[in-house]
């Protein structure tokens, strides 16, 4: 093996598993706040110490996970700052996502989040919680692939990732953060090419999930590292 085979192998282990860390707490199956032991993570997934601190590294530049000296790496704890910041980004971005998507949505795309909200609905009816949790996500980063814009996309889905660590740290028990109903409805006036109107459904859709957090909250849950990357 060669000298950039060995290096691409390395590589594409430690993507790996970065995307199985940046996974799980999109997936918000890990709390913010949650110890990210090296040893125990480095034994989890078979590798060294120091490519273990290659992924934190890359975690913590996208702002998921924190490092500390003396304490090593943890899940990042978002701040009611950090939250409200977060949701303003997202009508922005959004907006201008609704708008382009609106020009230029054709019956392919149409029929891909027409059943993509059909989903959403059966996973409501059927309290799939998780389920929930990856298609509502999902419904919005569709619209930013419709979009066509790479920059756009990318930005979304770092802001959709964080989002994960502010319902964890904020939702109110028994609340789910995101509704499929508003998820029909932006895609009616987007279907009705109704730029204001579904911007401004879009805008309301995220005041509500934000308006269901409760930002005094503060419970730090705990949970097995091992359980959550060998399920």
């Amino acid at each position: 093996m060669t000298d950039s085979q060995t290096s691409e192998d390395e590589y594409s282990v430690e993507d790996a598993i970065y995307a199985k860390i940046r996974d799980a707490i999109g997936g918000q199956k890990l709390p913010p706040g949650t110890r990210l032991r090296e040893d125990e993570m480095r034994q989890i997934f078979s590798v060294s110490r120091s490519r273990i601190r290659k992924v934190f590294s890359r975690l913590a530049y996208e702002g998921l996970v924190v490092i500390e000296p003396n304490r090593g790496a943890s899940v990042a704890r978002p701040s009611v700052k950090d939250a409200r910041e977060l949701f303003e980004a997202r009508r922005g971005i959004e907006a201008t996502i609704v708008t382009a998507v609106t020009k230029k949505l054709g019956n392919a795309e149409r029929r891909v989040l027409k059943q993509h909200v059909d989903k959403e609905r059966r996973a409501d009816e059927e309290r799939d919680h998780a389920e929930m949790i990856a298609l509502s996500g999902e419904f919005h980063t569709l619209l930013a692939e419709f979009a066509d814009n790479s920059l756009l996309s990318k930005f979304l889905g770092e802001l959709i990732t964080r989002e994960s660590l502010v319902i964890q740290a904020y939702e109110r028990p028994g609340r789910p953060s995101c509704s499929y109903h508003e998820h029909e409805h932006i895609l009616e006036a987007i279907e009705a090419k109704d730029t204001p109107r579904a911007i401004a459904l879009m805008s309301e859709h995220l005041s509500n999930i934000e308006g269901r957090l409760d930002l005094d909250r503060d419970e730090r849950p705990t949970v097995s590292l091992a359980k959550v990357f060998t399920a």
